[in-house]
């Protein structure tokens, strides 16, 4: 006989969920991100379809049918749209590695989010393109909202 998986509520769709680990990954950094790091609940998407996120809706290339983790979006980023994806976060429950860092940086070719993250239950790294430097930066910790915003923690 099979067991079925424990299950968990999403902080942010409000929904039971299987208990799996990527998802509890997922789950604890979210939990840390409303509550330590001021992300506000409201702005943040999980598991959604690239194909759902607002501003490609209009994507004139086909997207591809992958799932984006955890998305932050921000309001005044882009002047074409009222909400615009300020971070897109790939969670894991395997080592972090450049193969993670590829799949995440290619998810976001699409969604254009400013910042990219990678998190397991271990460690977590934000990273932006830096176009002085013509190459990504990478910080081993996710800032709060606000800093995200401002961008200060870059000084």
């Amino acid at each position: 006989m099979l067991k079925s998986p424990e299950m968990i509520l999403c902080a942010v769709r409000k929904i039971a969920v299987a208990a799996l680990p990527e998802e509890l990954v997922r789950q604890a950094l979210l939990q840390r991100m409303i509550e330590q790091l001021g992300y506000p609940p409201t702005l943040l998407a999980v598991e959604k379809e690239l194909s759902q996120l607002p501003h490609l809706a209009l994507h004139r290339t086909k997207l591809p049918k992958r799932r984006a983790d955890i998305l932050c979006f921000a309001k005044g980023i882009h002047p074409a749209y009222d909400l615009y994806p300020l971070l897109l976060i790939e969670c894991k429950a395997i080592p972090l590695n450049a193969k993670v860092i590829t799949q995440v940086m290619g998810y976001n070719h699409f969604v254009d989010a400013r910042f990219i993250c990678v998190a397991n239950q271990q460690e977590i790294n934000t990273g932006w393109y830096d176009s002085s430097k013509k190459e990504l930066q990478t910080i081993s910790f996710l800032p709060k909202y606000k800093e995200l915003i401002l961008q200060n923690y870059l000084v």
